[in-house]
């Protein structure tokens, strides 16, 4: 879990420099709009998993289908 957190949090810090180069801003404010767009995929990911896969699936088959899911979601 512990590796997780810390590439987490270096995927984090690479997005924020790349956002700051991109758009010439502080990178506290490069920081927080990445945190935004965690925020809004993660409610994305929380309403396609409880509205639509696991009311029809297995929790198993959920998860499966919302990898699935994530996968195919456009990159930004």
């Amino acid at each position: 879990m512990l590796e997780g957190l810390t590439k987490f949090s270096q995927g984090l810090y690479e997005q924020a420099l790349k956002r700051q180069k991109k758009n010439n801003i502080p990178i506290e404010r490069a920081f927080e709009i990445e945190v935004e767009e965690m925020n809004i995929f993660l409610a994305k990911l929380d309403e396609k998993y409880y509205s639509d896969l696991r009311p029809k699936h297995t929790v198993a088959e959920a998860m499966d289908k919302l990898v699935e899911w994530t996968a195919s979601q456009p990159k930004g």
